[in-house]
Parts: C-alpha cells; structure tokens; sequence
C-alpha cells in the first residue's frame, strides 16, 4: 500500500473510522432493498459500494490483511443474510397461502445454458398480486399455462411469492445469527481504530 494512502494522525483515524461506522447499516438497509426484486439492482449496487468503501476506510485507518479480510467476509453477510431472512421471517409466519393460475410463460436459458423458465401469475380470486412470476422449479415451462397451484405471499407485497410448501425451518434461529453479523463488523471497524490509533501514536 502507497504511503499517501494510510492515516497518518490519530485524528485521520478518527474521522476514517467513524465515516466507516455508518457502513454496516448501510450494507443491511441495501441487503433489504434486495428482498424486494423492485429493488434488487439497487440494493446490490448500493450494498456492493456501501462494503467497498467501508473495507477502503478501514484498510487506510489500519491497514492489516486480516482485518480486510475479516470486514470482507462479515460485510459480505451483512449484504446477503437479513434480506434473505426478512423474506422468510415474514412468509413464515404471516405468509398467506393464494391460490395462483399460471397466465404465461417467458422461456429462456440461465448462464449455464439451461432452460430457466418463468411462470406469470394471477390470483384466482382476482386480487392483484405483487412481483407475479415465479420461476426454478416451480415453473415447467409452457406446458404449465393455465394450471393452478397454491403459493405463499407476502401480505404487505414487499418480497416475491414462494411454493406454498417452502420450508422455513430454522428461520428465527438465521434471524438471530443475522442481527449479529453487522455487529460484528462494527467490532471489526472498532479494532481498526484501537490498532490505528496505537500504530499513529507511536509513529508520532
């Protein structure tokens, strides 16, 4: 690492340090944004430079491969759990089962040259329906137009139906481990400003 691009004064580390404080709730607001496939693009755009700069901050507060490396890693889950946790915390226990007739189908080829149908879904009752496709294994392809099935929702219509029979298992004991990875990275910010703040003391 250049030299211009490490703290030099305890007061630099201070102020890297406190900007990268604001990092870990920015990464969990991004990684819920992505629950929501309206906002997905966004919040990994969001959540990808949100952790960017958090790692830059503490790499220059305190530069050490560990400490990058430990950011990394807990960053990474602060993008990916509570999102993912949010979605089955809310269709596990307030999800409502619908009954769905499947309108149409869009085929097309995942990047594995596969074929990654989507099924576009109506409710039989005819309520509307938020984020209405579903695709993976729930869709096999056009010969499923006009068939109904059964699929879990989100009653506020914030993330995307699921297969009624959706396991959720073990989704509150994922919503404890979530909460406290951004905690941990905090901890990790925090040891970066203890270590910047005794190596620029001693330098000085």
């Amino acid at each position: 690492m250049s030299r211009t691009a490490i703290a030099r004064t305890p007061a630099q580390v201070r102020r890297l340090t406190t900007a990268a404080f604001f990092g870990p709730p920015l990464i969990v607001a991004s990684s819920l944004l992505i629950a929501n496939p309206d906002w997905e693009a966004y919040g990994i755009v969001g959540g990808t430079l949100a952790l960017i700069a958090t790692l830059t901050l503490v790499a220059i507060a305190a530069p050490g491969a560990w400490l990058t490396a430990g950011g990394a890693v807990l960053g990474t889950a602060a993008l990916v759990a509570p999102g993912f946790v949010l979605h089955g915390e809310v269709l596990a226990h307030q999800g409502q089962k619908v009954d769905v007739r499947v309108t149409s189908v869009t085929v097309g080829h995942g990047r594995n040259g596969q074929p990654a149908d989507t099924c576009h879904l109506a409710r039989v009752d005819g309520k509307p329906l938020k984020h209405a496709w579903m695709d993976g294994d729930f869709c096999d392809g056009p010969g499923t137009v006009g068939e109904t099935e059964q699929v879990l929702v989100d009653p506020y219509g914030w993330s995307s139906p699921q297969p009624a029979d959706t396991d959720y298992g073990g989704i509150d004991v994922a919503a404890g481990a979530a909460a406290a990875v951004p905690l941990l990275l905090g901890l990790v910010i925090r040891r970066a400003r203890r270590n910047g703040l005794r190596r620029t003391a001693a330098a000085g």
